[in-house]
């Protein structure tokens, strides 16, 4: 009896981004990449603050007064906090996992990030055909320029 094997298909379309506000090319896959928004406040998130400040302050009139107006700060750390992390769940790849800030800060971790990647893209059947995925891990390793141990 013949098994037929699944193969991978990595889907090269680029996604079209509405307004991007930087494209760039996957330095692993090659893939067409675009960031939707930046890691920085810009001045739409400040008025934003502005009306949650006047809300809250409103809210807590009765009890804190005018000192109410310095729930500003805390709201403004939300809110960066809120801005970094969505943008930080924007840089791995979708299509390889690469994952260029860890690449940037330990090159191990970025490998075992991808390797991750790959394992879970593997198809769970019982025939255990996901022999191409490791061979797609080994096409696509990340290599090391200038740090040999």
């Amino acid at each position: 009896m013949e098994t037929s094997k699944k193969t991978f298909k990595f889907d090269a379309r680029p996604y079209k981004h509405k307004n991007p506000v930087k494209r760039f090319l996957c330095p692993l896959c090659g893939v067409e990449r675009a960031f939707n928004m930046t890691y920085r406040l810009s001045p739409k998130h400040y008025f934003q603050m502005i009306i949650v400040t006047v809300f809250t302050s409103m809210v807590l009139f009765p009890l804190m007064q005018w000192n109410g107006i310095f729930s500003f700060f805390v709201i403004w750390a939300c809110f960066e906090l809120g801005i970094r992390l969505a943008f930080r769940k924007e840089i791995p790849c979708p299509h390889c996992g690469f994952d260029a800030s860890w690449y940037k800060k330990d090159v191990n971790v970025a490998r075992k990030l991808v390797k991750d990647f790959w394992k879970e893209q593997e198809p769970n059947d019982e025939t255990g055909q996901g022999e191409h995925i490791e061979k797609n891990f080994e096409a696509s390793e990340i290599q090391d320029h200038g740090q040999h141990p």
